[in-house]
């Protein structure tokens, strides 16, 4: 019986990650007894020194993740993290993303740095070259530092922004938070000598895409006044509408949410469905494809229309007091208007798939299609004229 191959969460094989600096073979763990289905071996690599060269190198990404008191000892969130920058990383580059990131260690750590010599008060610092096995450790401190220092404050995952760094240190690109460190160490130490050049290296940055399908640059918003409230701009974008972020937590921020991500919570309605975000995440993926297939356009693009045109511009509110009330034509403000489309829109979706042989994923995709070309047809269209004709009678 023939062994069974060892793959990274199933999915990424070890056996053709190559390394080409010989001076790291020792100290990157990627060899036949460091192969392990996940980066969790239960090794007691702190017991000795330098013992944790053995310990598989994509576990020791996963163990660099947990820093800083709140993070210490959540071994199985930083495993998800690192398995999901991987599959971000596949999606992207179609490569092993095991190779990527041991280009990334190679290319991360700095070859020389600087130390202090001297003693009694005359102190200098004096080049030094760095051993492989700090090499390895600072390219890996350095990798996390800079997804971490990306991710905060950002609408970007922590999971996007390590799969960022990990590509662009892997392509040694100066957009690189390991890199840049990389330079400015070896630029501390002792001035380079004839036939040491600096090395200059440009990339253009990742081009973000929807599902790493639908890209958001050409989306166009012709309604100004919803300009701020339909977030598509460049710090909304993200290749999956699961940004992580607390947009409940300060009133009004949740006009910051991405767009896609917005009608994915929406969807999470009623009791039975509280939650169940990757079940959200794929109807709108499948949603989304169908647009796609049926319309030959943008999803992004129709998605936006259906929200531009689902919300009501005016409606009717209660006015007076003691006993003496009637109703008095208001307009909407545009996060109202927002709110009020992506809400028509699941509801509209989530009627029409109730005892039906449509998937919700299809009635989602009619919903989207025809409150984009303002049909009749539309839930949320009809829901729209209804209120904007009551207000028009209270006005």
């Amino acid at each position: 019986m023939s062994a069974t191959e060892v793959k990274l969460f199933g999915k990424w094989t070890y056996e053709d990650v190559m390394l080409s600096d010989l001076s790291l073979v020792d100290y990157i763990a990627v060899n036949k007894a460091a192969q392990s289905f996940l980066p969790h071996t239960q090794g007691r690599y702190q017991m000795r020194r330098f013992r944790k060269a053995l310990c598989p190198i994509v576990e020791r990404l996963c163990c660099s993740i947990m820093m800083h008191g709140r993070n210490n000892g959540k071994k199985l969130m930083a495993v998800r993290i690192v398995k999901h920058a991987f599959e971000i990383i596949h999606l992207l580059t179609d490569k092993n993303p095991i190779q990527v990131f041991v280009d990334a260690v190679k290319n991360g750590g700095p070859r020389e740095d600087s130390t202090r010599v001297g003693s009694a008060g005359v102190v200098r610092r004096q080049a030094v070259d760095v051993s492989p096995l700090r090499r390895v450790n600072q390219a890996i401190y350095l990798i996390c530092t800079g997804a971490r220092n990306s991710a905060f404050r950002n609408i970007k995952s922590i999971s996007e922004c390590l799969a960022d760094e990990i590509m662009n240190c892997a392509k040694e690109s100066s957009n690189s938070y390991a890199i840049k460190k990389k330079d400015m160490l070896c630029d501390s130490g002792a001035p380079t000598g004839p036939g040491r050049e600096k090395r200059v290296s440009s990339m253009s940055a990742t081009e973000v895409k929807l599902f790493g399908k639908w890209t958001y640059e050409d989306v166009m918003l012709s309604d100004l006044s919803l300009v701020d409230y339909i977030a598509v701009n460049k710090a909304a974008q993200s290749f999956l509408p699961h940004t992580q972020g607390r947009y409940q937590m300060r009133r009004f921020r949740k006009a910051l949410c991405p767009i896609v991500e917005r009608l994915c919570c929406s969807i999470m309605m009623h009791g039975r469905n509280n939650g169940k975000k990757l079940m959200a995440v794929r109807i709108v993926k499948h949603a989304f494809e169908i647009i796609h297939l049926l319309t030959d356009k943008n999803p992004i693009q129709v998605f936006v229309d259906a929200v531009k045109n689902g919300g009501p511009r005016e409606d009717s509110t209660r006015v007076g007091s003691a006993g003496v009330v009637r109703r008095q034509a208001v307009d909407v403000s545009p996060l109202r208007r927002v709110n009020q489309a992506i809400y028509l829109i699941c509801t509209g979706a989530r009627n029409s798939a109730f005892r039906n042989i449509k998937s919700i994923s299809e009635c989602l995709a009619d919903e989207i299609m025809n409150c984009a070309k303002e049909s009749s047809n539309s839930y949320a269209i009809k829901k729209k004229d209804e209120i904007e004709r009551v207000a028009k009678a209270n006005r």
